[in-house]
């Protein structure tokens, strides 16, 4: 539900903006009152999925389809990805790939069908673990 929200408004070029816990929205063309209250009835879900995007976006991630899927390249072949379930769950993964093979030759999960909060800290510790190895910091 929340994706198809975020996709309709991306599509009408709906802003929202929230402030004092109250949102506003912005848009140039009409909206029916129906997407509005869809809106308002969601917006706590709305917001949250904003703001993990922005999370995931400052720490390098690729974020696809306004949240469903996160691509995280930290090599030459190698990704980690987070995928947002419909039921509000996730699952984190790893995959190597080989310029000269289609598909993964291999794939690691690192957590699986979990609130997406973990799903994304366990990502996020994965990409700690190997910035220190690299003598980075995440964030």
């Amino acid at each position: 539900m929340i994706n198809n929200l975020l996709n309709i408004m991306y599509d009408l070029n709906i802003e929202i903006i929230e402030k004092n816990n109250k949102i506003k929205l912005i848009y140039q063309n009409y909206i029916d009152e129906k997407l509005k209250a869809q809106i308002k009835e969601y917006k706590i879900e709305i917001l949250q999925q904003l703001k993990e995007n922005a999370a995931a976006k400052e720490i390098g991630f690729l974020v696809y389809q306004h949240g469903l899927f996160y691509e995280y390249r930290y090599g030459r072949g190698a990704f980690l990805f987070i995928e947002r379930h419909l039921n509000g769950r996730a699952t984190a993964w790893r995959e190597n790939h080989r310029e000269d093979q289609k598909g993964a030759y291999k794939t690691k999960i690192i957590i699986q069908n979990v609130p997406f909060e973990r799903a994304f800290k366990e990502a996020t510790g994965f990409i700690e673990w190997l910035r220190k190895r690299q003598g980075k910091r995440v964030g």
